[in-house]
């Protein structure tokens, strides 16, 4: 084989390579991402936050999950139809993603429920982020004559020095513990 003939075979299969590379990403985003809203799915979110705790833990820093639910959406779902439905979810999704900071991430857990992961977050600092997230639910419904767009949600901060034992799954129940305390005071406000 002359060195030009290698050379092309070469090239040709660093094109190749790139080309796999490029599918794998692909592949690993489509694996990740949850179709309709584009945020992490709950298998690879659930994932991420598991790591996250772990380095919480071992570095002895804060972490806050906020669990969110979507008001009403199914009776919007069924005055409306599903489409419109879908997207509600899709600017839900669009608005936590928008309102949160570089290191933080939205997983959609399933229906009409989403967790937001802070990272080294105190729950002062995402007080902070929920005041942006209700502003922009503000301006969706100054849009919207339908109905009314409005979410519930819960915390949980996790702090080394009080919370050392708690497991990823204590993380989400407290936070949809007191996601489900509020749906249940509006649901009485009304």
């Amino acid at each position: 084989m002359d060195k030009e003939t290698l050379i092309k075979l070469l090239r040709k299969k660093d094109d190749m390579f790139k080309k796999l590379c490029i599918e794998k990403e692909k592949l690993n985003y489509y694996a990740s991402t949850d179709a309709m809203t584009g945020v992490l799915n709950r298998r690879s979110g659930l994932e991420l936050l598991d790591k996250e705790l772990t380095f919480s833990k071992i570095n002895n820093k804060n972490l806050v999950v906020c669990f969110v639910d979507v008001d009403g959406l199914k009776t919007i779902n069924d005055n409306f139809g599903h489409q419109e439905g879908d997207r509600l979810l899709m600017n839900t999704a669009e608005i936590l993603k928008d309102s949160i900071r570089k290191t933080d991430f939205v997983i959609r857990m399933g229906g009409d429920e989403f967790l937001v992961v802070f990272p080294g977050a105190t729950i002062e600092e995402v007080h902070k982020i929920l005041n942006r997230i209700n502003l922009r639910l503000e301006e969706s419904n100054k849009n919207n004559n339908s109905y009314s767009f409005s979410l519930s949600y819960g915390f949980c901060e996790y702090k080394k020095e009080t919370e050392c034992e708690m497991t990823l799954s204590d993380l989400i129940k407290k936070a949809d513990l007191e996601m489900y305390k509020k749906k249940l005071q509006k649901k009485k406000e009304l």
